[in-house]
């Protein structure tokens, strides 16, 4: 068994200590597992703006435990295993993984100083509270939908490219940013002038769920009117395009739009359609604006992605 036990301040220094500790070197960045061990690669970088990230992509032939030993000044680490969790550094914590266990995960630590001189004091209080409050998810819950493409982007980022450092940087502030978004608009907060913060009631999110299983049905290839999703979601059109929007970060035909082209580079990567079939399927009468939304939305044709199969 392999353990490791830190107080984390750093990723870039946690990831030292831990490449000490196994006697494994690391290049850029990224330290790689031989083949001996297991195989994979971890990465991690700091980034001007005072955080710092990793990303595990790796199995290994042995049981691994990390352990995450209490330390101050006070940090907080958010991690996407895949789906996202808040951690606190005054709180100790083991993570296992027995052998042959596929880890992915994403982690985004933000020390003590930047959460001062960045969040207000109320709004960090009640990120500790949440850390205390709500558990580990297991690694068995899927990454919400508005998370998804960016933990895509971030696995699948070549490290010898020119461009990986930034797109991984890219990628690592968006995942910030919406959980941070996501995190303000669910949570009851005072203004500054006196007024509270807008509060998600359990009744609002759960219409909204209702919204997101029915724009992510595979069997819908249409986007519904407006007037049927207010009605669906029992409030009116304004107030749901507005509290979407703050909840998931993306109008209502851009979450549609995405998921479908989500589920068109699924349909092509199996190699059973051709790339007529999957634009029909999800809704596209016309080819060609088919293509140029896919392009839109990944970088490159639908034909690409069957070459690549």
């Amino acid at each position: 068994m392999i353990r490791f036990a830190y107080q984390l301040h750093d990723f870039r220094h946690w990831l030292t200590d831990l490449s000490t500790l196994l006697n494994l070197p690391i290049k850029g960045g990224t330290m790689e597992f031989p083949s001996a061990m297991g195989e994979g690669i971890i990465r991690a970088a700091s980034l001007p703006s005072g955080f710092s990230y990793v990303v595990m992509n790796f199995s290994l032939k042995d049981d691994l435990v990390f352990f995450n030993r209490e330390s101050s000044p006070r940090g907080l680490c958010l991690f996407f295993n895949p789906a996202p969790f808040l951690s606190s550094t005054t709180r100790e914590q083991e993570t296992t993984f027995g052998r042959e266990t596929l880890v992915r995960r994403i982690g985004i630590f933000f020390p003590a100083e930047f959460l001062r001189q960045h969040l207000r004091k109320d709004i960090l209080a009640d990120l500790f509270q949440y850390t205390e409050n709500n558990p580990t998810p297991t690694t068995k819950e899927s990454a919400p939908y508005e998370y998804r493409s960016l933990i895509e982007d971030i696995f699948a980022v070549d490290g010898s490219s020119v461009l990986s450092h930034l797109i991984l940087h890219n990628r690592i502030l968006l995942l910030a940013e919406k959980f941070l978004n996501a995190f303000l608009t669910k949570a009851p907060f005072s203004l500054p002038i006196g007024k509270g913060w807008a509060k998600g009631k359990e009744k609002d999110l759960d219409a909204l769920k209702t919204i997101v299983q029915l724009l992510s049905d595979s069997q819908l290839n249409k986007f519904p009117s407006i007037e049927t999703l207010s009605k669906t979601a029992m409030m009116s059109s304004t107030k749901l395009k507005t509290r979407f929007k703050q909840i998931y970060g993306m109008k209502l035909y851009e979450f549609y739009n995405r998921n479908r082209l989500e589920q068109a580079k699924e349909m092509l990567k199996t190699g059973d359609y051709s790339v007529k079939q999957v634009g029909i399927n999800i809704g596209f009468s016309n080819l060609s604006n088919f293509a140029k939304a896919f392009k839109k939305e990944f970088g490159m044709l639908p034909k690409e992605v069957l070459k690549n199969k």
